[in-house]
């Protein structure tokens, strides 16, 4: 019997699973590898921020997926041994015909002085209740949202960020005392989805009275202040971005690549390593503009289901699937219910092609759609 060992059970790996096992059938074992019990989408953690949901209300078992005959191991990896296609997880190592490295990627707030001692990292879950408490307990002075450091996974969650707590804000009666501003160390407010994409939330941003500012380098922050290269910025809440990072384990090993993150084909997201694929916010793939495809969990799924494709037609002797197109959609939210809808073309020459869709309440629906469905799919709950 043939195996795939599939590191990390976020969106990519999950997909991979799921997909694999419905292309390979029951001769194929699968194991899927994360070193937490519970999976839920980025999504949730701007949810529990503004009290429209929490993350606990849409958190699954990876477990669950033991009901698709995949095997499941909580725990952590610990090595990689790309020659033998094996990794080291919680004292044992698990061999594979295939790896599957979907390890995502990490936010470093350690990376910018006093980020982390005086700001909210909301792209931490176990950061998200604390961030929330202060929120709702604020009734003037400044939130300040600070993209402090780049890459990041989710371009516009930022963005979304700001609009949604404007929105609590202005409910609560208290958004004419209250200032919110959005800095970010980007020559743009989202690169990846060029000028276009960029004026589009520029526009947003001002028509809620939102202050943005581009290009500000960070240099440290400290009690109720960041300190730029060009200035100062003073807050009562800050909510941090900070830049993000492979995990040690993929850092110590050889996929990491000059520029810290993993190389693979973007075709087939195969890496040097015979047998070893990798996928989603672990890896870099550059595009034509020189700007990396953005971290996103629809991205890391897409590319999943075309790694599971390519694994289940090896071992069937069959052709090889299309490649990876370089596709992918998100819902922005903007606030009253409503979101936009950004579909990007990302492997487009010489530019990314991105096409924004008004905002509307039907949006929003489909976005909660979005994570009922794979919720369903794959954990079948």
């Amino acid at each position: 019997m043939s195996r795939t060992l599939i590191l990390g059970g976020g969106f990519g790996g999950l997909a991979v699973a799921y997909e694999l096992r419905r292309l390979a059938g029951d001769e194929h074992e699968i194991v899927l590898v994360d070193r937490a019990p519970e999976f839920s989408m980025g999504l949730r953690k701007l949810w529990e921020l503004v009290g429209h949901s929490t993350i606990a209300e849409g958190s699954r078992p990876r477990a669950a997926v033991r009901d698709h005959g995949v095997r499941f191991v909580e725990d952590a990896v610990t090595a990689v041994d790309l020659e033998a296609r094996s990794a080291l997880v919680g004292g044992d190592w698990i061999a594979a015909d295939y790896v599957v490295v979907a390890l995502g990627a990490e936010p470093r707030p350690d990376l910018v002085p006093g980020l982390a001692e005086h700001g909210h990292d909301v792209w931490e879950a176990v950061a998200v209740g604390a961030a929330a408490e202060r929120l709702a307990e604020l009734s003037s002075g400044r939130v300040a949202i600070l993209i402090a450091g780049v890459p990041y996974t989710c371009p516009p969650a930022p963005y979304e960020c700001a609009m949604l707590v404007d929105e609590v804000l202005r409910v609560r009666g208290v958004r004419d005392v209250t200032e919110l501003s959005v800095a970010t160390v980007q020559p743009l407010l989202m690169p990846n989805a060029g000028k276009e994409g960029s004026d589009w939330i520029a526009e947003r941003l001002r028509a809620r009275g939102i202050e943005f500012a581009v290009g500000r380098q960070v240099e440290r922050v400290e009690r109720e202040r960041v300190v730029f290269a060009d200035g100062e910025l003073e807050f009562d809440l800050l909510i941090g971005v900070p830049p993000h990072r492979v995990p040690p384990v993929v850092a110590d090993s050889d996929l990491a690549g000059e520029r810290g993150w993993v190389s693979v084909d973007r075709a087939t997201l195969a890496t040097r390593f015979r047998g070893i694929y990798a996928i989603g916010d672990v890896t870099q793939i550059v595009l034509a503009n020189g700007l990396p495809l953005p971290k996103a969990g629809i991205i890391a799924e897409r590319e999943g289901l075309r790694v599971a494709a390519a694994i289940a037609a090896d071992e069937a002797g069959d052709s090889l699937p299309p490649a990876f197109d370089g596709r992918g959609f998100c819902f922005v939210e903007v606030g009253t219910g409503e979101a936009a809808l950004v579909e990007g073309d990302f492997f487009a020459d010489p530019e990314p092609r991105v096409e924004l869709s008004a905002a509307s309440s039907a949006h929003a629906d489909e976005k909660r759609r979005f994570e009922a469905e794979r919720l369903e799919r794959w954990f079948g709950r």
